[in-house]
């Protein structure tokens, strides 16, 4: 049955972002269907949605050929299997490269999991935390840092993350990069990353697939690492 591509998504999820960029950098033509999640019920919890992804959980790209695949870095690898013609990897002649962009696909995941438990400022006042609740934010945030070094000495070598070419890699990373910019973070004491992040929102890519509402360089209402700082 032909359909046309089609990828389920929330608004501002890196997850989400990360599949719009790569979809845009091979040129492949698709239509989003935009699910929120701040209504009572959840549209990825309703049974239309989990009768195509039984997780409830987005992305989910669905090809014309109803080939169907769910997790944002699979659909990545995904992607640069069916449709190489448009490489979003170095050349396997430079093996380093390659293997970094392969690893750090993963490794910019690693990244989104180290800065999770910051999210809690949004539920909870720092005043209405536990002690091992503001330990864990703390070391969350410290994380973080430990994180946005070492991508730093990286983003000193390359035009990209990972190579001179835009790669898988800068798919799964900038995302991450750019929410955390969201969330507060300033990028001053990485002069390096900041160089990147402005170089890569300036691909259409990004620009395409930017989140609805976010506006470039303003926080959301609630500066996260400001309050993270004051624990």
């Amino acid at each position: 049955m032909h359909q046309e591509r089609t990828v389920y998504i929330v608004n501002g999820s890196i997850p989400s972002w990360r599949v719009l960029i790569a979809l845009n950098e091979k040129d492949l033509s698709f239509v989003t269907k935009r699910l929120f999640v701040m209504r009572s019920p959840r549209e990825t919890k309703t049974p239309e949605f989990l009768a195509l992804n039984p997780r409830g959980q987005t992305p989910l790209l669905i090809e014309p050929d109803n080939t169907k695949i769910n997790e944002s870095l699979a659909i990545l690898h995904y992607l640069e299997l069916r449709y190489p013609e448009s490489s979003l990897l170095p050349p396997q002649k430079n093996w380093q490269e390659y293997a970094n962009a392969i690893a750090w696909i993963q490794e910019a995941e690693t990244f989104a999991c180290a800065y999770e438990p910051m999210e809690n400022l949004f539920l909870k006042k720092p005043s209405e935390m536990s002690n091992p609740e503001k330990e864990e934010i703390k070391n969350a945030l410290a994380a973080v840092i430990f994180d946005l070094n070492l991508w730093e000495k990286r983003a000193e070598k390359h035009t990209f993350i990972a190579s001179d070419l835009f790669t898988l890699a800068d798919c799964s990373f900038y995302p991450v990069l750019a929410y955390l910019m969201r969330r507060g973070l300033i990028l001053d004491p990485f002069p390096k990353l900041r160089e990147y992040e402005l170089r890569v929102r300036q691909r259409f890519s990004a620009q395409a697939s930017r989140p609805e509402g976010w506006l470039y360089d303003k926080t959301s209402k609630t500066n996260l690492f400001r309050l993270a700082e004051t624990l």
